[in-house]
Formats: structure tokens, C-alpha cells, sequence
């Protein structure tokens, strides 16, 4: 066989099973950890859960990229899947670490862009939703830069890896509606490029999502902010990674009515009211 696609072969392998099992075996312990610590809040139903959950997608994907880049110097891997890896290393801890912050310290009072916004202009006062807003840009910048963006095309993908983290964050309010929405990203994304399913960062993702999505639809557990901005993040580096511009661009276009809608009106109403949206989003959940 060809060096070049057993090196592929065997890093996409590593990808989707190590991030499968290693998050697998994160979830237990964690669960365990975080009830005794009392880090506990109220899910939609009422029933306490683990919160912050997400760190076990964090770890699962760190855990796996680290051996990676190790056996990347024995193994035939190419260069440009250990360059995925390293930018969905930053930009997902970046966005885990700024939602992480927001999970333990954030203010729920308010909500929305606007709602920041008015919060400072107004009141005076410098939100942590806005902080982690300001944050989550600046991780989408160093990411599209680490992948050799410049110029207007740097502007485009920050946006992007930025808006893609907040979108999951805006799906996180029903037990496994993140996970699946993330899920049915990537299909759009295999679809759109060819690339994409080339990438280390797709199997990783997958991988993790899959793993985690049992607890996560079944109400046992929260991802919280760390999780789901960790997901979408890794979403926004995989498309402007793999998709060409035009795709990018038009993934961009449907980011920022999403947001525009989601200022105005509420996803869930909008998810509730639409008999095949609302199927899909219970689809599996006992609670």
C-alpha cells in the first residue's frame, strides 16, 4: 500500500476510535468528580445534573491529539492532518477555557448580543457573555490564522470559527439538541467538501459527539458552555479548513441569520412549533 494512504488511513483511525473511547472513559469519573464537588444546576426539567460536562469532550479530544502528534513522527501521517489537529487543539481549548469561565462565573440575567451591548452602554457594565463574545472572536482569529488565512479571507473564517462556536452554545438547551445539530453539521459539511471527511478533525469530532450524545440526550449530564462552545468551534476551524470559499462564505451567510432570527425570536419556540424539527429534537430523550 502506498505510504502516503496507510499514514492517512491509520490517522483517521486514530481520530475517530480515540476520541470515542478515550471520552467514553472520561464521562464516568467526571460525572462522579463533579456531583461530590457539588457542581450541580437544574436542567430544563428541573433535575440536578453534573454541569460542565464538557470537559470530558475536551479531554477525550486532548488526549487523543497529543499521542498524534507523538506517533506523527513514526507513522507516514501527512503534514496537513497533523496542521488540522494542532489549529483544533487552540481553538478548542480556547473556546472550552472561555466557556468554562462562563459555566463557573457567568451571569444568566442577560441574553443576547443586544442585551450585552445595552448592558455596557447603559448600565456600565461589562458582561461576562460580552467578555466571552470578545474572546470567542479572538479565538476564531488566531485559529483562521493558524491555518494560513490573511486579509479579508482571515476576516471571513474568524467570523466563521466565532459564530459556528455560539451557534452550538444557542442549540445547548434541550438534553442531546447540541450533539445532534453538531451531527447533522458535519453530514453538511461531508457533503460540501470532499476534504472534509480527509480530516482528522471530522473523525475527531465525530468520534467525541458520539460517545458523549447517550448521557447527553438521555438528561444525565450538561456540557454547559465549555462543551458546547468547544463543539461549534471545532465545527467553524473544520469549515474553513476543508470547504472552499464559497462554501465558507455561504456557511457564513447562514450563520448570521440564525443570529439576526435568534435576537428576535426563540429557537426552541421555533423547534416546538415545527412538527419535524420537534420530532427530531426528541428523538431519543427520556426526559
Amino acid at each position: 500500500m502506498n505510504p502516503y494512504w496507510a499514514g492517512t488511513a491509520v490517522g483517521l483511525l486514530m481520530a475517530f476510535w480515540g476520541g470515542y473511547l478515550l471520552t467514553t472513559l472520561m464521562v464516568p469519573p467526571l460525572q462522579t468528580a463533579f456531583q461530590k464537588a457539588g457542581l450541580m444546576r437544574p436542567n430544563f426539567a428541573g433535575k440536578q445534573v453534573p454541569v460542565g460536562m464538557g470537559s470530558a469532550l475536551w479531554l477525550g479530544m486532548f488526549l487523543t491529539v497529543v499521542p498524534f502528534f507523538l506517533l506523527s513522527d513514526l507513522l507516514p501521517i501527512p503534514w496537513a492532518m497533523v496542521q488540522d489537529l494542532i489549529g483544533l487543539l487552540i481553538v478548542g481549548t480556547g473556546f472550552f477555557v472561555i466557556g468554562l469561565l462562563d459555566d463557573v462565573a457567568g451571569n444568566r440575567e442577560v441574553t443576547g448580543i443586544r442585551g450585552h451591548l445595552r448592558k455596557l452602554l447603559w448600565g456600565r457594565e461589562l458582561t461576562t457573555g460580552l467578555i466571552k463574545a470578545l474572546a470567542g472572536l479572538f479565538t476564531g482569529i488566531v485559529g483562521a490564522w493558524m491555518i494560513g488565512a490573511e486579509g479579508m479571507e482571515l476576516a471571513v473564517n474568524s467570523a466563521v470559527i466565532a459564530l459556528s462556536a455560539n451557534l452550538v452554545n444557542l442549540l445547548d438547551l434541550r438534553p442531546g439538541r447540541a450533539c445532534k445539530g453538531v451531527l447533522l453539521i458535519l453530514l453538511l459539511v461531508a457533503v460540501c467538501s470532499l476534504r472534509a471527511i480527509n480530516s482528522p478533525v471530522f473523525w475527531l469530532v465525530l468520534g467525541v459527539v458520539l460517545a458523549y450524545f447517550p448521557g447527553d440526550v438521555k438528561a444525565r449530564m450538561m456540557m454547559g458552555d465549555a462543551g458546547s462552545n468547544l463543539l461549534g468551534g471545532s465545527i467553524g476551524l473544520l469549515v474553513v479548513a476543508t470547504c472552499s470559499p464559497t462554501v465558507t462564505v455561504g456557511w457564513l451567510i447562514v450563520l448570521l441569520i440564525l443570529h439576526v432570527y435568534a435576537e428576535k425570536y426563540s429557537l426552541s419556540d421555533t423547534i416546538e412549533n415545527n412538527r419535524l424539527l420537534r420530532w427530531l429534537d426528541v428523538l431519543g430523550r427520556s426526559a
